[in-house]
């Protein structure tokens, strides 16, 4: 294999495994010696959505951002580049008030003339609370939006304005420094409130019923099926600088069969676990990107009684040695996590130091003293047994990752069992939104550089904070960090809320993902963010 040239990662909370395809259109686009404009690609895991307001993972945000588009998108450097915007916003003296003018001509899929009014009916219809945007909370730099997802303002308050159809002024509560490159994420991205109307219910809930003005456009998606299909958009406004006319999605959650229709030649990407990516370690077409990505454990405070113990999560913590879970079990480059926040995402405003290595290290695996917590809380509690349920998605990884889990924790706790409960990733996505688990096995991708990426997820009143963790203290420490306007208050203020949740042992920390794959080295120009979904848009394909 020749080594991968030009293909540039930067890191992502996603990654991408292997597909399959017909073998006669196999032979015609991969093993040809001739350049193809088509890429072939298999995802993990189900589309869950595509309507940017109710978007949440991964899979589906990287789908949006190839068949939708926003007032900016991430350059090749993952730096905020204008898209529907023509040209640079022009921002106020205080820092409040963004103006954008729109490209002329731009068209949706429908042949419907895009315009300012469908971002500004975008955005109000994803704080809206009727819509119960599980997201809408990376809108709150605009101004009134926390007020109106509390309920406490009016949906049109949002600071948001169509001027005319291809002006937009959009007002901040306060200066925000990578607001820009907050808006380049889906949540963000136009809405077309004729269609969306139209379509009630069944908008984004299959390709016949979304709407498109990206580099590319959605087929053959049927809003269950395990396949999807990019074609490039004719009407984009930068189509010319797209090169791939076609790409194929299908989701392949076996590792080897990835690798099988790698090795034959019948995909361009797959991901790899486990054994299979020590195989590899050596191999020119072999990559691992460390993530901005935590993978933790989120505990159910409110149903399991058992749970509600702290010495009993804390024992259940202990028993759990990451460092043998990340170099035995995952063995693809993932690091063991000593607390929620990934590390290289922020730094200490005055030294610099890495926020990861200043908070410190959190329960750390301890079988002697996990033992004896376990002991103690069951004099406490009179609870001599107990069993717990530990919901996972159903891919490789996770399986493995859920049963590693089980045996360290049942061989350490006597009278503790871990029932395993794999499903497919929509429905843990399901089970933990509406807390029905003991124990979920679950992670988050950060946003943005910054701590709060993680730690808003488990204020007491977020829709994230599926096991219902609740502390004062926490809640005050991240609104005083979400609040302030002065960096070193608001870095002190997230070490303190780390500090306090991991201390109650409000989740598991377990590791810090790393994203091993084997990529053809025809490939070139793909792009993965630390921090943002992929852009295939830039992708190009080169045999010669």
């Amino acid at each position: 294999m020749k080594r991968i040239q030009k293909l540039v990662f930067l890191s992502a909370f996603l990654v991408l495994s292997g597909c399959q395809q017909d073998n006669q259109e196999a032979s015609d686009t991969s093993s040809s010696n001739q350049e193809t404009t088509e890429l072939h690609l298999s995802v993990p895991a189900e589309l869950p959505t595509m309507d940017p307001a109710l978007v949440q993972d991964a899979i589906s945000f990287t789908a949006i951002n190839q068949v939708m588009e926003g007032l900016y998108r991430l350059d090749k450097e993952e730096k905020p580049a204008p898209a529907l915007s023509d040209g640079d916003a022009t921002i106020s003296a205080d820092g409040l008030t963004y103006t954008f003018k729109l490209k002329p001509n731009l068209k949706w899929s429908n042949g419907t003339a895009l315009t300012a009014k469908d971002f500004e009916f975008g955005w109000k219809r994803v704080v809206n609370p009727k819509t119960a945007a599980n997201y809408a909370f990376v809108m709150k730099p605009v101004k009134n939006a926390a007020a109106i997802m509390n309920g406490t303002a009016p949906v049109d308050s949002l600071g948001i304005k169509a001027l005319d159809d291809s002006t937009l002024e959009v007002q901040l509560e306060k200066p925000t420094a990578n607001f820009l490159s907050g808006i380049t994420r889906g949540t963000f991205f136009p809405q077309n409130e004729d269609f969306v109307t139209k379509q009630g219910e069944k908008f984004g809930t299959d390709s016949e019923h979304t709407l498109y003005n990206g580099p590319f456009t959605l087929s053959e998606w049927d809003g269950t099926g395990l396949s999807w299909t990019y074609n490039k958009n004719p009407d984009y406004w930068d189509q010319k600088n797209v090169a791939l006319a076609k790409i194929t999605n299908e989701v392949t959650k076996e590792t080897a069969t990835g690798i099988n229709l790698y090795q034959d030649d019948k995909l361009d990407l797959v991901r790899l676990t486990g054994e299979y990516a020590k195989q590899y370690l050596a191999d020119p077409e072999f990559i691992a990107p460390l993530t901005a990505r935590s993978v933790y454990l989120e505990i159910n405070q409110t149903n399991i009684s058992a749970l509600k113990n702290e010495k009993i999560r804390e024992a259940l913590a202990l028993t759990i040695n990451r460092n043998e879970l990340v170099n035995e079990i995952i063995s693809n480059g993932s690091e063991a996590l000593d607390g929620l926040v990934t590390k290289n995402l922020a730094k200490n405003p005055k030294t610099g130091e890495d926020f990861r290595k200043e908070s410190g290290e959190y329960l750390t695996y301890n079988k002697k003293k996990a033992k004896q917590l376990w002991a103690e809380a069951k004099k406490e509690t009179g609870i001599k047994e107990v069993e717990i349920e530990l919901v996972t998605d159903d891919d490789e990884t996770s399986k493995k990752v859920s049963q590693f889990i089980q045996s360290s924790v049942e061989n350490e706790l006597d009278g503790v069992k871990i029932k395993l409960k794999n499903v497919p990733f929509k429905n843990r996505i399901e089970l933990g939104d509406s807390g029905q688990f003991g124990l979920l096995l679950s992670g988050w991708g950060a946003d943005e550089n910054d701590p709060d990426a993680f730690l808003n997820l488990f204020l007491s009143d977020s829709v994230f904070n599926g096991g219902k963790y609740a502390n004062p203290k926490y809640d005050e420490a991240v609104k005083t960090a979400v609040t302030t306007a002065n960096e070193e208050e608001k870095y002190q203020a997230d070490l303190t809320a780390e500090k306090i949740i991991l201390e109650d042992a409000g989740i598991i920390p377990l590791y810090q993902k790393a994203d091993s794959m084997l990529v053809k080295n025809y490939v070139k120009d793909y792009i993965q963010y630390q921090i943002g979904s992929p852009n295939y848009k830039y992708i190009t394909i080169d045999k010669n």
